[in-house]
């Protein structure tokens, strides 16, 4: 038997149930209340047969509420009733938007928006047992290229800290790296001042920045989010200057070591592949992402048609086809920033 009570604000007193039921750094309160300021924030008590089952919370804004239980697995009944609970209690929410689900659900008046890929590493008991899950040449060159950096930097410097002992200065230098490392290979950084305050806030928190210094200079680090018996990457960066030490891979591999030290069990590298996550033996788990409709309106019908049009065209961008072109466009924006480079100094040697 389920029951449903309804309550408007953030669950702040359940924080504790959130972190041990869902383990989750995005259903907390505290990501909520720094990432969803703008949302008016509500929450559902599920019990079933009188015990606390699930709680669900979600935020409403326009006509659309979103639920913010991300990176879990619900059962699709208690969701039902979920969707039921707020087109009853909220007669102008026309949608509910569920984000980044373990769980593939059927539900009447929905559509799938987009899939992504959390790459999760289930962490040994000991350092020693996570060498031996690794590739041959993976242990040798992170054996190597560490002798390589204390030999050349016998000063150098692995840092771990939590929470409010976070600097934003910290917060700050490694974005940058992130920032300028994206601008080397022709992309475009996404990330924005917003982002980068909201990720040092919420480091204050659950935060765990591990990085490496040299001569009091940050040359690595990775900002993190440990929780339960999880941990959450979040941003990786190093400076190119020490490229050819690895240091981004060493700095990465310090945080699961810290991880392993704690006992922690997860460590999740998050949405997007790349060799580093495979290097280090982390597997796919699919996440699920959907629209729920009250009604069979137009915009139902308009954003199914939408989002299918969407995913084709991602689906052929992420394909074969498109890679001659992607290296191309990278190539001519990392031209264009040397050029722009070399004029800076012409221009300093000119009137200097």
């Amino acid at each position: 038997m389920i029951s449903i009570e309804c309550f408007k604000g953030l669950p702040i007193e359940y924080e504790s149930f959130l972190i041990e039921k869902y383990d989750s750094f995005i259903t907390t309160c505290r990501y909520i209340e720094v990432y969803y300021p703008t949302y008016d924030i509500n929450y559902m008590l599920v019990y079933e047969n009188s015990n606390l089952s699930e709680l669900l919370i979600f935020g409403n804004r326009g006509n659309k509420a979103t639920c913010f239980n991300s990176l879990v697995s619900i059962d699709q009944n208690i969701v039902t009733e979920f969707q039921k609970n707020i087109f009853e209690k909220y007669p102008f929410i026309k949608k509910i938007e569920i984000v980044a689900s373990y769980k593939n659900y059927f539900l009447n008046k929905s559509f799938l928006i987009n899939k992504n890929d959390d790459q999760i590493l289930n962490l040994p008991s000991t350092i020693d047992d996570f060498y031996l899950k690794l590739g041959y040449h993976t242990r040798k060159n992170i054996k190597n290229r560490r002798v390589k950096l204390l030999i050349d930097y016998p000063k150098v410097k692995f840092i771990t800290k939590f929470g409010v002992d976070i600097e934003e200065s910290i917060v700050d230098k490694i974005i940058q790296l992130n920032c300028d490392i994206m601008k080397q290979k022709g992309i475009i950084p996404g990330i924005d001042n917003t982002y980068k305050n909201n990720i040092y806030k919420y480091s204050q928190h659950y935060g765990c920045v591990t990085y490496i210094e040299i001569d009091g200079v940050i040359v690595a680090g990775c900002i993190s989010t440990v929780l339960n018996k999880g941990v959450f990457a979040h941003v990786l960066a190093h400076d190119n200057n020490f490229s050819k030490y690895h240091v981004g891979e060493a700095c990465m591999f310090y945080l699961i070591q810290t991880s392993i030290e704690k006992g922690l069990s997860t460590f999740h590298f998050l949405w997007g592949e790349n060799e580093l996550k495979k290097r280090f033996m982390a597997k796919p788990n699919i996440l699920y992402s959907y629209y729920i409709y009250k009604s069979n309106s137009f915009d139902y019908f308009y954003n199914r048609l939408k989002i299918s049009y969407q995913n084709i065209l991602a689906n052929f961008k992420n394909s074969k086809f498109t890679k001659p072109i992607k290296k191309a466009i990278k190539y001519y924006r990392k031209k264009k920033m040397g050029i722009v480079t070399v004029s800076i100094y012409i221009i300093y040697f000119l009137f200097h």
